[in-house]
């Protein structure tokens, strides 16, 4: 039988599997009322709290209105607040609340026991370190 067209398709390959784990996480991030989105952003704050709107958009490679309208929600639900800059009050800065923390926190024990299962069908740790090197790599091109 003959490969599929898509099967040495790199662009094709990494969306799907980013579309895939996204929404296994998406399905198993529900019960915590959060999005994906809302996650990479509490785990970025929970990390350097204090991000300007322009890191945050950068972090999720996300126009700025789109996070706009995220951290909006993410104000509304109690996850993070709004700050002017001490120097410069036309910037605003993002902090999370506790209840953003320890959702974060929460999330991220969630999504290390998905990836550690996927990883783990991989077989090996070299091939996974391997894996995420790569990717690592391949983000930091662009």
């Amino acid at each position: 039988m003959d490969r599929p067209p898509t099967a040495d398709n790199l662009a094709y390959l990494l969306a799907r599997a980013n579309r895939r784990l996204a929404s296994r996480l998406a399905t198993a991030f529900k019960p915590l009322g959060i999005s994906v989105d809302m996650w990479f952003a509490l785990d970025a704050l929970a990390e350097t709290p204090g991000l300007p709107m322009t890191q945050i958009a950068d972090h999720l490679s996300h126009n700025l209105p789109t996070v706009t309208k995220l951290v909006d929600r993410m104000v509304s639900d109690n996850l993070v607040y709004r700050k002017p800059h001490h120097s410069d009050r036309c910037r605003v800065l993002i902090f999370p609340t506790q209840r953003g923390l320890d959702l974060a926190h929460e999330a991220s024990a969630i999504a290390q026991e998905i990836v550690a299962g996927l990883l783990g069908q991989l077989g090996g740790t070299g091939k996974t370190r391997s894996l995420l090197g790569l990717l690592a790599r391949l983000g930091s091109l662009y």
